[in-house]
């Protein structure tokens, strides 16, 4: 009888503990914003990414007209002065060397362009578009020029009429890209894309067929160089937002 009160005693014991050390187990989340590299560095094969001093594994190298991780944003810990560089793949040339500061649950994206005597770079955050009731229920997307070119182009989703903020846009600045972040609400569908010049000649058209779904939120973007037309290239990403 003693025996068996004893083990009751040590069973009841035994679940406590073992209660007691999965609550205390559970992590609590590490602060944390998450990135998405875009290449569009015309004058090398590759890039990579450093964060202060370390390389980003998860994205190196990262080949011209790709992005990556290609599963999800790359988490980075939070900071407001984080060290972040890239890196040609021609002689190890520096493209980049600012400090960003990256937000608790904010998502971004990095847009390297440019040349080597002029290498430029963005980063916007990736939102929701204001006032969105069910962000399942729509598609947005965003256009910028990355290309090495004289022309101010514009974007034509299907027939449709050119959207202003899509229209008559020269290369992108730092300052340009950034300001062109948010990502504008368009009927959803199927559609080619196209880019044209401010002749209205085309210069690039997406070569599949585009299905801009309830729920997508998407980066169109030229890319090329004047050097070699032939290079234009409308480039597409599809985007986490938050």
């Amino acid at each position: 009888m003693m025996k068996k009160y004893f083990l009751r005693i040590a069973s009841l014991a035994c679940i406590a503990l073992l209660g007691s050390c999965l609550r205390g187990d559970d992590p609590e989340p590490i602060p944390s914003g998450g990135m998405t590299f875009i290449n569009t560095f015309i004058e090398a094969r590759e890039v990579y990414y450093r964060l202060d001093n370390n390389v980003l594994a998860e994205v190196y190298p990262l080949g011209y007209r790709t992005y990556g991780p290609s599963y999800r944003p790359l988490p980075l810990y939070v900071g407001s002065s984080r060290r972040f560089e890239v890196y040609s793949s021609v002689e190890g040339a520096r493209l980049v060397d600012t400090n960003i500061m990256v937000v608790d649950s904010a998502l971004y994206s990095s847009f390297v362009y440019g040349t080597h005597d002029a290498p430029r770079h963005f980063i916007t955050e990736d939102r929701i578009p204001e006032n969105t009731d069910d962000p399942r229920s729509i598609a947005a997307v965003r256009f910028y020029n990355l290309a090495n070119t004289a022309h101010r182009v514009t974007l034509r989703i299907g027939d449709a009429e050119p959207i202003e903020a899509f229209s008559n846009r020269a290369t992108e600045t730092p300052e340009t890209g950034k300001a062109g972040e948010d990502f504008i609400p368009v009927p959803t569908g199927t559609y080619t894309l196209t880019v044209v010049d401010e002749n209205g000649e085309t210069l690039a058209e997406r070569q599949a067929v585009v299905n801009l779904a309830g729920g997508s939120y998407t980066s169109v973007f030229l890319t090329g160089d004047d050097r070699d037309p032939t290079t234009y290239y409308v480039g597409m990403v599809r985007q986490w937002v938050n």
